[in-house]
C-alpha cells in the first residue's frame, strides 16, 4: 500500500477548472486500492476507474476509500465490459452485447454508489461489415445504454479512436464508422439527445489532424471527459500507436490550441493522463504518478 504524502500543493477547482486526473492504464498492474493510494499520494484529487474493479472490490467499500483519500471519480470505463478490467468496444458481437445487458443494472448502481457521473464508451473506428449497418447498430446500442444510465444519473461520453496503427483486431476493418471527432459528432447527432457527450482524447485528436475546430464545433454535443497524452516527434501520424503515448508536455504536441479549444467549447472538467507506453510503465509507480500529475498540471496551466 502506498503512503499518502502530498508531493506539492494539490490543485482545487478554485485554482483551475482543468484538474489533473489519473487513468489506471498509466500504471497498469496495480490493484485498485493501491492505485487509489498512489494517486492520492501524488496529489491527484480525481481519477478514472474500471467499474469492473469497483464491483470486485465492493462499491460501498470503494466509496468509503475515495472519501478517506479525498478522491472523486471523473469517469469510469466498463459500462460495456471485457473481462475483469478492460472495456469492450461498442460494436462487439450481438450475443456478447446482449450478455452484457444482464449485468448492466449492477454496473450502473456501482457508478451511482461511487458518485461517478460519466461512463466512457469506446467506439469502433472501423468495421469489416456494412458501415451503414454498423452505424445504425452503434446508435441503437447507445440509445439503450443512455436510457439505462440516465436512470442512475450517469451520462455517456463516447470516444473516437483516431490512431490507425497497432489497434486490436476488433477495432479494425476496411470500412469507416467514426474515427474523427466530426464523424463521431454526426453519429451522435442521430441520437437526438443532450445527455450523451464526447470523450476527447488528445492523442487521437492529434492523430486525425490536431484541428481545434474539431473541438469547438462539437456543440451542441457536450464534452463529457478529456484524456491526455503527448505525441512522438519525427514520425507521421499514420505510424503512431497507443504504445507511443508520452507524458503530456514531454512530447511534440503544441498544447495551447488544444487547451484553448477546450475552453472555447465550454469544457471545465479534468484532464486525465492515459498512457499505454510499455517503456514508461517500467518506471517506479510513484515516479509515474508524480510525472503524470506534473504533466497534467503543466497542460492545465497553459491558459
Amino acid at each position: 500500500m502506498f503512503p499518502v504524502t502530498a508531493l506539492s500543493a494539490p490543485l482545487s477547482p478554485a485554482d483551475t477548472p482543468l484538474l489533473p486526473c489519473l487513468n489506471p492504464a498509466t500504471v497498469t498492474g496495480l490493484d485498485m486500492e493501491d492505485f487509489l493510494y498512489l494517486a492520492a499520494g501524488a496529489s491527484f484529487r480525481t481519477v478514472e476507474l474500471s467499474i469492473q474493479q469497483v464491483i470486485a472490490y465492493g462499491p460501498a467499500k470503494t466509496a468509503a476509500l475515495l472519501t478517506e483519500l479525498g478522491l472523486s471519480v471523473a469517469a469510469a470505463s466498463g459500462i460495456v465490459p471485457a473481462g475483469p478490467v478492460l472495456p469492450a468496444p461498442l460494436l462487439i458481437t450481438t450475443d456478447a452485447y446482449v450478455a452484457t445487458l444482464a449485468d448492466l443494472p449492477e454496473r450502473l448502481a456501482a457508478f451511482q454508489t461511487i458518485g461517478c457521473r460519466v461512463a466512457t464508451v469506446l467506439l469502433n473506428p472501423r468495421t469489416g461489415g456494412d458501415p451503414h449497418a454498423a452505424i445504425a447498430t452503434a446508435v441503437g446500442r447507445l440509445r439503450v445504454l443512455a436510457d439505462a444510465a440516465a436512470d442512475h444519473g450517469v451520462r455517456l461520453a463516447v470516444e473516437a479512436v483516431g490512431v490507425r496503427a497497432g489497434l486490436d483486431a476488433c477495432l479494425e476493418g476496411p470500412h469507416e464508422v467514426a474515427s474523427t471527432l466530426p464523424h463521431l459528432a454526426e453519429l451522435l447527432a442521430r441520437l437526438g439527445r443532450d445527455d450523451v457527450g464526447v470523450c476527447v482524447d488528445s492523442f487521437h485528436w492529434a492523430a486525425t489532424g490536431a484541428d481545434p475546430a474539431h473541438l469547438t464545433e462539437l456543440a451542441p454535443l457536450p464534452i463529457g471527459h478529456v484524456q491526455v497524452a503527448d505525441i512522438p516527434a519525427r514520425l507521421p501520424p499514420s505510424r503512431w500507436t497507443d504504445a507511443m503515448r508520452l507524458f503530456p508536455s514531454e512530447g511534440a504536441m503544441d498544447w495551447a490550441p488544444f487547451v484553448q479549444a477546450l475552453e472555447a467549447a465550454g469544457y471545465r472538467g479534468p484532464l486525465s493522463v492515459e498512457l499505454f507506453n510499455p517503456e514508461l510503465r517500467l518506471l517506479p509507480e510513484d515516479e509515474i504518478a508524480k510525472r503524470a500529475y506534473t504533466a497534467a498540471r503543466t497542460v492545465a496551466g497553459i491558459l
